[in-house]
């Protein structure tokens, strides 16, 4: 009867239910998150703490936190026209990244079609949807399952493990840090391989360069906001620096489509970057908004 009454429906992006269920999670976020703010409120007037203090550090989080979600709502804009303003704003607001929901999206669009643009150019059909949504959701959940059932069995030896150094007591690097740099840093060679994989088969093409000049102007705003942080002190740059560099690599690749299209320069037909995957989804995000 439930499969039935489902089946009944036409698919839509902007169907109802889906803005119904996404103000259901969104009231409860924010209801959850009032409840520690008036319970922390409540503690810190029990430590005697003073009242200009508590307004000094809810107007300095608040401040803090405007920046660093831009980062956010740049997924939400990338995923939007392939899954609709609701399902993307539902998972990166509460329990997804941009980085594992925009990857977990273009495979799912690259097995299916190939490639983003081809998936949005045949349409999104309500199985395409649901086998974007299961995959995204599922499996990001291993995580929190393993940590539920299993982080007491391994956390002890893990927390030996990051107490361990390298080459010695003195001048040591520890194990832990050691091992989240060569992750990070082989994660960022992956995304620069697939990079001039696109630009190799594409070189012909202005677009075949998105993904790459996207790349070397992230990396060098994060330079900048590294020296800054670091040789000047500016510590406050610290939460803003990756959103920051991300926006600025969208406002040129953005600057450089413009140009791309108003002079005719030559693009190509078809391209899974995803540097050329958020651009298509962002001139679409308009038409799904209105």
């Amino acid at each position: 009867m439930f499969a039935t009454a489902i089946g009944a429906r036409e698919f839509s992006l902007r169907d109802p239910m889906v803005f119904i269920l996404y103000g259901v999670v969104l009231a409860f976020i924010v209801a959850l998150s009032l409840y520690y703010m008036l319970s922390a409120f409540k503690r810190a007037k029990e430590l005697g703490i003073e009242s200009s203090k508590i307004k000094k550090v809810i107007t300095t989080s608040a401040t803090f936190s405007i920046l660093p979600g831009l980062g956010i709502a740049l997924g939400v804009v990338t995923l939007i026209g392939t899954l609709g303003i609701a399902f993307p704003a539902i998972r990166l607001s509460v329990v997804g990244s941009l980085q594992y929901e925009t990857q977990m999206a273009n495979g799912v669009a690259e097995g299916l079609y190939g490639s983003m643009s081809n998936m949005i150019a045949h349409g999104i059909s309500a199985q395409d949807f649901a086998t974007m949504a299961m995959i995204m959701t599922i499996a990001i959940c291993s995580g929190g399952v393993e940590v539920l059932f299993f982080y007491r069995l391994y956390q002890p030896k893990i927390g030996k493990l990051m107490a361990k150094t390298t080459g010695g007591k003195k001048g040591g690097v520890n194990i832990g840090d050691l091992v989240f740099q060569v992750s990070f840093i082989g994660m960022v060679i992956g995304y620069l391989a697939m990079s001039i994989e696109t630009l190799a088969k594409n070189v012909t093409f202005i677009d075949g360069y998105y993904n790459f000049i996207a790349v070397l102007v992230a990396m060098a705003c994060m330079y900048v906001c590294d020296v800054l942080i670091n040789k000047a002190n500016w510590k406050w740059l610290d939460s803003f620096s990756t959103p920051l560099s991300m926006l600025i690599a969208m406002f040129v690749v953005g600057v450089i489509s413009f140009c791309a299209n108003k002079y005719g320069w030559a693009l190509s037909t078809d391209l899974s970057g995803s540097a050329s995957e958020a651009a298509e989804a962002a001139k679409n995000a308009f038409a799904m908004i209105l």
